[in-house]
């Protein structure tokens, strides 16, 4: 399954630990924080694509010096319910679990609900529109600019539904890979709000502007529809990984972005990550010669 946020929470962690250039690891002693819960998925309703199961992933964080992986959680008790019906997803294998009956519906609202380690989190994300077709999908040579490669790069044409709040996420994959680099435009135009084009059509929309691909590669582009709190907290990761710092003083020290996941019984220790339910739009094109 195409995770929508596995990759970007990898990108937000290797900008946090891969910010400074010299190793003084050996001459430092770090109090150890404790374990904080990782959540990692959510639910995606792809009439495109139909996924053949649904899957969240959870993990812990790690001591700030571990070279190891994170630690995924194999002994949670995970169900989602949309207040009527509820399924028990299974833990199968590194953290992952999974279920196949569940199915996404627009306009419903979803609960998240985890038991581990003696706590109870839960988090909601509503489904709350479909997402837009696309018009048109296609590719176009560019030259070298100053601020772009020469390359094929993908658009798309698209209309807004008028007299709706819609806030889309645009997602590139490159021969079967979600690609992304850290750029501080990022939180302008990989998440957006309809609030200066509602009800328009849109024309040569780029999904992902810095990813050109080469004749032979695959492109699959995603536009997808999410909830405001969702855009929000995009938005602030995007901030806060396309932040690249200065020759001087180096990357600023990353603050925490609040999720939504509440931890029950002990509100100071809550989890991190996005528990989401968004509606996708995608097409596939193998780049050939014009």
């Amino acid at each position: 399954m195409k995770n929508i946020s596995s990759a970007l929470l990898i990108l937000l962690l290797f900008i946090i630990f891969s910010s400074c250039e010299t190793d003084v690891s050996n001459d430092i002693t770090l109090a150890k924080s404790p374990l904080r819960l990782v959540i990692d998925g959510g639910l995606e309703r792809n009439t495109v694509t139909p996924l053949s199961k649904q899957q969240i992933r959870l993990t812990t964080t790690t001591n700030f010096l571990s070279t190891t992986d994170q630690p995924f959680v194999n002994d949670a008790q995970v169900t989602i319910s949309n207040g009527i019906d509820s399924w028990r997803f299974i833990h199968t294998n590194n953290g992952f679990y999974e279920n196949s009956e569940i199915i996404p519906e627009i306009g419903k609202t979803y609960t998240i609900t985890i038991l581990w380690n003696g706590e109870t989190y839960q988090g909601t994300d509503t489904l709350v529109q479909e997402a837009p077709k696309f018009d048109k999908f296609y590719y176009k040579y560019e030259e070298e600019t100053t601020f772009s490669d020469a390359g094929y790069y993908i658009k798309f044409d698209t209309t807004d539904p008028p007299n709706i709040q819609n806030f889309y996420l645009y997602k590139l994959f490159k021969n079967g890979e979600f690609v992304i680099v850290p750029d501080p435009g990022n939180s302008d135009v990989l998440v957006v709000s309809d609030k200066f084009f509602d009800g328009k059509k849109r024309i040569g929309v780029y999904p992902n502007e810095d990813i050109f691909f080469k004749i032979g590669d695959i492109a699959t582009a995603q536009q997808v529809s999410i909830s405001e709190t969702y855009y929000e907290y995009l938005k602030e990761l995007f901030i806060q990984t396309g932040n690249v710092g200065t020759p001087i003083i180096g990357n600023p020290p990353p603050a925490s972005i609040r999720g939504n996941l509440i931890n029950l019984d002990n509100h100071t220790n809550r989890a991190l990550g996005y528990f989401y339910a968004v509606d996708i739009e995608e097409n596939t094109v193998t780049i050939t010669e014009n």
